[in-house]
């Protein structure tokens, strides 16, 4: 712990000296290093020079200044080169950066004009304009999205909208909202924790029981009581995918591309009560459906408990 210390405390004295590589393209922890251990020896010199003021010309005192300073350096090696580490990441990331874009307008605006443009909204954002603000309300009130300094909570939800809509990469959203790529990711992390915060609530039959016959069901002659213990319908699909390359061959099926399994459960209102994202494309249908009613046996509808069977789909 007073390793830790002293080492916050390097910290903290020697953060005004990062600005001198404040230019430095090349800037890296070792050469943050080596200045640390110069700043050191300066010190340490102007110690023993105040202490030996009147024989500061002599070469002995030469020698033992450059002793005690070798001594100083050992003691304090794994902290400095720790502080080292320490600046080295606080300027790579508060200081370091590329230079700033130059746009005629900001991305909040174009958001407004996507969503005052008629069909615009439907076109970028896969939904209409007055859908739009009713999913933001919901996500703001309840799932707790929040606005930053730099970007307001209805230009973080259409980033994450428009890159998930339309498969954009980081840095294609950068050149389109004017934002950095460490801006864009963690706004885009931050829409996703609410997202499936508000999954959980929706995703997920009303009954969990079943204990009611549909009316789709009970009002037609020609399912009942054939189909009056069926909840609903289930099926899959393949979406792309980038996995890891060390794990990539297991998402190669028969589409020659990378994917992943999606299945998804709907009742006769046509609401997803359940999705199973994730399995590598190359596994069969019959495993995928295993592995949800192995994985989320809590979760995944299930017909009435009189009839355990799969054949209620």
């Amino acid at each position: 712990m007073a390793v830790l210390y002293e080492t916050i405390y390097l910290a903290v004295c020697m953060r005004p000296f990062i600005c001198c590589c404040y230019y430095n393209k090349n800037c890296g922890p070792l050469s943050i290093y080596w200045y640390l251990l110069k700043c050191v020896c300066v010190v340490n010199r102007s110690e023993t020079a105040d202490n030996d003021m009147d024989d500061s010309g002599s070469d002995e005192d030469d020698d033992d200044c450059k002793i005690k300073a070798l001594r100083v350096l050992q003691s304090a090696q794994n902290n400095i080169f720790c502080t080292a580490l320490l600046l080295s990441k606080y300027y790579l990331t508060y200081l370091h950066k590329n230079e700033p874009r130059i746009a005629g307008q900001t991305g909040y605006a174009k958001v407004l004009e996507i969503l005052q443009t008629p069909n615009g909204s439907h076109k970028m954002f896969r939904m209409q304009t007055a859908v739009f603000y009713s999913l933001h309300e919901l996500l703001v009130s309840t799932y707790g999205l929040k606005s930053s300094i730099h970007m307001n909570s209805i230009e973080a939800l259409a980033m994450f909208l428009m890159a998930c809509g339309h498969g954009w990469s980081n840095g294609a959203t950068q050149y389109v909202f004017n934002h950095s790529g460490e801006t864009i990711s963690r706004k885009f992390e931050d829409v996703l924790h609410c997202m499936v915060a508000m999954c959980e609530d929706y995703i997920r039959p009303i009954d969990p029981n079943f204990s009611t016959t549909h009316p789709r069901i009970s009002n037609d002659r020609r399912m009942m009581p054939f189909f009056k213990d069926c909840i609903g319908a289930l099926d899959g699909t393949h979406i792309s995918a980038t996995p890891p390359s060390h794990d990539a061959i297991r998402y190669f099926g028969r589409s020659r591309k990378a994917t992943q399994n999606v299945l998804a459960v709907v009742d006769f209102d046509l609401r997803f009560t359940y999705a199973s994202i994730g399995q590598p494309g190359s596994m069969h249908d019959t495993s995928v459906l295993f592995h949800a009613l192995t994985k989320d046996q809590d979760k995944f509808p299930h017909p009435p408990a009189r009839y355990e069977c799969l054949g209620c789909y």
